[in-house]
């Protein structure tokens, strides 16, 4: 049978090539089988994706819708709780500062008497006003350390501050255009400014402090009575403030609608955690199968075509197998594996219809012979 074969002409080479391209168009066939398998494959996860997603954005979406209605509720009490408040603490301060006017009226008449009396006994004395001043007894007649420390700060100023302020000016206008007259013009000035000064806070000390020293002194002793009762004053007013007690106030109708809005928050409150209590038990899963009513089926779909084709495939397979099997078993173990592929054969059959060869043995003899 074999030398019978190879004695063949060139249609057994035709057949050879017909059954290996059916066998090629096969495994074609089989390749798109599997490209469309796997678009198929891609396009569910892509779907099962875009299905998750819109789930998600669906869920939330009507979460912060429900959310919202009731933020806006609590954003609203919480305003007038606010406002409330305010009204509360206006009310409130202004009641304590009348309970401070009343509990201080005695100190604040008894400290006015003090300074009709200072000023009636100063007018007597026929003393300037200004010498009922504090920075007048700071000056001439200090005796706390705060006075202390304002007279040396006033020391300080005319002795240190005004000697730089006159060298800058002689610097910057009075000597400008003259710098070899800067420093002694500029000391000049000075020691006529500090002189002046010095003069007038001497003058004043023997018209005024050294003639009625009983005077000031009383005056101090005045003073010293009216400071008294501003401490006094000071000491009333930090008690109150510090007083936590607020029902002498009159602030009920306040408490009461502050409590009434408490009340609100809390319902609402619970109004939302319920509503979002429904929505996860109830709203969510109906929202969940709305999606996956509407877009499982295109999942489905691509779902049956994948089983259409795998069994197409499976088929598809077998016959590749079964076609293989048989040119193997026709045709590869009379030509040899080298020779059963369309492309040798149809060398092949190009040798023989050349006239190169006129059987099949001597078409093969003369393609090896060619080096091919």
């Amino acid at each position: 049978m074999q030398d019978n074969v190879f004695y063949e002409n060139v249609d057994y080479l035709y057949q050879v090539r017909t059954d290996l391209e059916a066998v090629e168009q096969l495994k074609k066939e089989m390749a798109e089988y599997r490209l469309q398998e796997k678009s198929l494959k891609k396009g569910i996860i892509s779907e099962e994706k875009s299905i998750q997603d819109e789930i998600n954005q669906t869920i939330k979406r009507r979460k912060n819708e429900i959310e919202r209605e009731y933020d806006v509720q609590i954003d609203a009490n919480k305003a007038r709780s606010r406002s409330v408040n305010a009204k509360r603490d206006k009310t409130k301060n202004k009641r304590i500062g009348e309970r401070v006017s009343v509990e201080t009226a005695e100190l604040v008449e008894e400290s006015r008497q003090y300074q009709v009396e200072m000023r009636t006994l100063f007018k007597a004395k026929h003393l300037p006003s200004f010498a009922r001043s504090g920075y007048f007894y700071c000056l001439y007649m200090p005796k706390k350390i705060t006075e202390y420390i304002i007279m040396i700060i006033t020391v300080l100023a005319v002795y240190a501050g005004i000697p730089s302020l006159i060298y800058i000016l002689s610097k910057q206008f009075f000597f400008k255009n003259n710098p070899n007259m800067l420093t002694y013009g500029a000391v000049l000035i000075t020691a006529a400014v500090l002189f002046v000064i010095t003069l007038v806070y001497i003058i004043i000390f023997n018209l005024v402090k050294v003639r009625n020293y009983e005077t000031l002194k009383e005056g101090r002793h005045i003073r010293d009575e009216i400071e008294a009762n501003k401490r006094q004053m000071r000491a009333i007013k930090n008690k109150i403030n510090k007083d936590k007690d607020d029902s002498q106030y009159g602030l009920d109708k306040y408490d009461d609608k502050l409590l009434e809005l408490d009340e609100e928050l809390d319902e609402i409150s619970r109004e939302k955690q319920d509503a979002m209590t429904v929505f996860e038990n109830e709203t969510k899963p109906v929202l969940i199968a709305e999606v996956n009513d509407r877009r499982l089926p295109i999942i489905d779909d691509m779902k049956a075509r994948i089983d259409k084709l795998e069994d197409n495939i499976a088929l598809l397979d077998e016959d590749i197998k079964n076609s293989s099997l048989a040119i193997a078993n026709n045709y590869g173990a009379i030509l040899g594996k080298e020779f059963c592929t369309p492309e040798k054969v149809d060398d092949l059959i190009s040798l023989m219809e050349d006239g190169t060869a006129d059987t099949v043995s001597e078409a093969i003899a003369a393609y090896k012979g060619a080096g091919r």
